[in-house]
């Protein structure tokens, strides 16, 4: 006799008027780069940036100040944290367009990358101590801005 395969416990949507709980991230086997962290958009006119996207995609940007960065705008997009930052200021490798995104991965070990980002002979910044975590930036062939995250312990 065949068993019957288990069933998939399907996620409970919250009841009528309650909210739903509160995401956590959750842990993840443990690789060079586990997941991707953010988008940063890098403008002229962060302030006008931000506006365009709350008028226009109805993202809910709230303005943010971190460690080692200026007045910039932001909102969690599900695991993905949407950030608009100015071009003035932007800590880390220089950016060579203002309208360039910033690609940030996590990891859980920014060391290990830092060291295989020098051993293949990429120029990289960092790590540097943002408050929130310490980051390691370089650019990737075609230029692209790209960072890799390690969360800080009380991030998790």
């Amino acid at each position: 006799m065949k068993a019957s395969p288990a069933k998939k416990a399907m996620p409970r949507s919250p009841a009528a008027g309650a909210e739903a709980p509160t995401p956590i991230r959750k842990r993840r086997p443990r690789m060079l780069v586990d997941d991707v962290t953010a988008i940063l958009l890098i403008s002229a006119n962060a302030k006008a940036l931000a506006e365009f996207y709350r008028a226009t995609l109805g993202i809910p940007l709230k303005e943010e100040v971190h460690d080692g960065t200026p007045l910039h705008y932001a909102h969690d997009l599900g695991d993905v944290h949407f950030a608009i930052h100015p071009a003035d200021g932007w800590p880390g490798a220089p950016t060579q367009n203002a309208q360039s995104p910033v690609i940030t991965f996590s990891t859980s070990d920014v060391k290990a990358v830092a060291d295989r980002l020098a051993a293949n002979g990429v120029p990289a910044n960092g790590p540097t101590d943002h408050g929130f975590g310490h980051i390691v930036s370089f650019r990737d062939p075609d230029g692209n801005l790209v960072s890799v995250l390690e969360y800080a312990p009380e991030h998790w």
